[in-house]
């Protein structure tokens, strides 16, 4: 049953996935996917970053941590 639903799924070039509200999956044409999904981005400014920021982030709540040894203790932030 889930290899026939597979390959409806590639030969109708559509994927299963969950809908915007509710706790409701749907079945959606790939193509409408990545329409409605770059919609979204656009209509809510989203824009692509040059570098990742994670390693900077993680870089300064290390610092913190490393700062904060009244609130938590010098071995905990080691362990990070």
């Amino acid at each position: 049953m889930v290899k026939k639903l597979n390959k409806k799924l590639a030969t109708e070039n559509a994927i299963i996935t969950l809908a915007d509200k509710g706790k409701t999956t749907v079945i959606i044409y790939s193509k409408e996917y990545s329409e409605k999904v770059q919609s979204f981005l656009t209509a809510n400014n989203f824009n692509t970053l040059a570098k990742d920021p994670t390693e900077k982030f993680q870089k300064l709540i290390h610092k913190t941590l490393q700062e904060s040894n009244l609130i938590i203790s010098i071995k905990l932030v080691i362990n990070v």
